[in-house]
């Protein structure tokens, strides 16, 4: 499918997305890269805020939390979210930081931990010293992408290596 034949609030989002990736997020900078005039980004978004949540939405961030849930244990949606955002960090980074003060994308992410501490819980396996919410609390700050970019940005360190790392030291941090 051409660019021309693509549903045009999709071009829109697909634009948005190149250009956070380029610093340039602006209502005039998504209308050239979409090829539409910017009162046709305005017919679809009606101000960046609400293009950044949609955006936000199209990019499915972060977790779906339908595939946390069918994982056969808190260990394994806890592997699942920590790969998950391994996978997904590179091509979201642009737009993750853009993204920071939208409410959905925090929000989605902390209910995604809380699923897996609830887990945890349920299990029997959650640590005695935390409450269900201080433990979704340590796996937000563990799976945060600033974590991420410290460690695979900053320190080199691989795909592979994060989501072994990360997970071993979440559910470390979270079970007796």
């Amino acid at each position: 499918m051409t660019s021309s034949e693509m549903p045009t609030k999709l071009r829109i989002l697909d634009a948005a997305l190149a250009c956070a990736g380029e610093n340039r997020l602006t209502m005039a900078a998504v209308a050239a890269q979409a090829g539409l005039s910017r009162q046709a980004v305005y017919l679809h978004f009606p101000d960046r805020a609400v293009l950044l949540a949609e955006l936000a939405r199209h990019l499915d961030l972060p977790q779906d939390p339908a595939i946390l849930a069918a994982a056969p244990s808190a260990r394994a949606a806890l592997t699942a979210l920590v790969a998950r955002l391994a996978d997904d960090y590179p091509r979201l980074r642009p737009v993750a930081r853009l993204l920071d003060g939208q409410a959905n994308w925090q929000d989605s992410r902390l209910a995604a931990c809380r699923l897996i501490a609830g887990r945890f819980r349920s299990e029997g396996a959650l640590s005695r010293h935390l409450s269900l919410e201080a433990a979704a609390d340590l796996l937000w700050s563990l799976t945060s992408l600033a974590l991420w970019e410290d460690l695979v940005i900053g320190r080199g360190w691989t795909a592979e290596r994060y989501r072994s790392h990360v997970a071993y030291l979440a559910v470390s941090a979270l079970t007796k």
